[in-house]
């Protein structure tokens, strides 16, 4: 749902500096790709600049990412100011809108490399939910092409739960740590992990050089049953990040496990990178307006197509489904095919369902 004050939707990720201490080779972030070329950074002072300015506009909870957002040169300052800024909120009450001001949720994202004891009290002092991603155990080390011991996230997971800090763990899947991701997601939650957000691996950034770790939708399929046994085994929940076309899963299915099949780029969330230029998501190579110019994106075509819902592939038209999917993510479509209207890659892997014969 577009918040009220602007056509800003209610999250926004900050993207705070394109270096980071690992090179996943499933990172879609596109400067890791030949999509999009490194610029110069924002300071500090004009990021509190952007979270003043889109706080007031009703963004009212902002991820902290990047790279690796612990790399940025006063982010801890960034955190306090952000947890103390006034955010417009407004809520639909008894059926009148409300508005009223608070300050914004906030979510840190790290690879837990470089994030301390001293980190993690941070967050819990100002009450910023921490992302940890866990990409395997064993595969880890394959996975994120560093020498870091996952043992170290397992125990910054254990920290946080002794200082009082909410955790999720962030799991991309591929096809090298899928066959050990039972075991991945049960040690997260045996060290203190709340929450689990899986991403099925998307080609886009350094990830184009690496098709190979593709998964197809029946592996899709077993990331869903997988996760959904160890969550409800554990009493915990989690979601899936990434959209999946609907007739290629079934989200009912899982009661543990939330997976999504809309597209909730430039609708729920968006995307302010290191240079200050607004994308419509995480994925997107596209750079639109710089963020001072936030209030002409209603004359932007790119975001106005994802506002409208535009961008649904011509071969899902028909389909049954097409109310509750977006057909899949469609900055994948774009990276691989070149257009945010054409198929999400995962449809290369099958062949696309007789969507017609669903009737909703």
């Amino acid at each position: 749902m577009i918040a009220a004050p602007s056509l800003l939707p209610p999250t926004g990720v900050l993207e705070m500096t394109y270096t980071c201490n690992h090179r996943c080779e499933f990172c879609s972030c596109p400067w890791f790709g030949t999509q999009m070329v490194p610029d110069k950074e924002m300071d500090i002072a004009e990021w509190k600049e952007v979270i003043t300015e889109f706080a007031a506009a009703g963004v009212t909870h902002f991820s902290f990412t990047g790279g690796e957002a612990i790399m940025k040169e006063g982010l801890a300052e960034l955190l306090q100011f952000a947890s103390e800024v006034p955010a417009q909120y407004c809520e639909e009450q008894n059926g009148k809108l409300v508005h009223y001001q608070k300050p914004p949720s906030l979510n840190l994202l790290s690879n837990g490399r470089a994030l301390t004891e001293d980190w993690i009290a941070l967050c819990a002092k100002l009450k910023i939910h921490l992302s940890i991603s866990l990409p395997g155990l064993i595969a880890f080390a394959g996975n994120t092409a560093s020498n870091t011991n996952p043992a170290l996230l397992l125990h910054h997971f254990a920290t946080a739960k002794r200082l009082g800090c909410t955790t999720t763990v962030g799991i991309a899947v591929t096809k090298r740590n899928l066959h050990e991701l039972y075991e991945t997601i049960a040690a997260a939650m045996l060290a203190g992990a709340d929450t689990l957000l899986l991403n099925r691996f998307l080609p886009g950034g350094r990830g184009l050089q690496h098709p190979e770790l593709e998964l197809t939708p029946e592996e899709v399929t077993m990331v869903a049953e997988i996760a959904e046994k160890v969550l409800k085994k554990a009493g915990r929940y989690g979601h899936f990040g990434t959209e999946m076309p609907r007739c290629l899963i079934e989200p009912d299915k899982y009661h543990h496990v939330k997976i999504a099949t809309g597209c909730s780029a430039a609708r729920n969330f968006f995307t302010v990178g290191p240079n200050g230029k607004l994308r419509v998501c995480n994925h997107s190579p596209v750079e639109l307006l710089y963020w001072r110019d936030y209030h002409k994106l209603g004359s932007d075509p790119t975001w106005m197509s994802y506002i409208a819902e535009k961008n649904l592939p011509a071969p899902c038209s028909d389909c049954g489904y097409r109310s509750e999917c977006a057909g899949g993510c469609r900055e994948a479509a774009r990276v691989v095919h070149g257009k945010p209207t054409d198929l999400d890659p995962i449809f290369k892997h099958c062949e696309l369902k007789p969507c017609k014969e669903i009737k909703k």
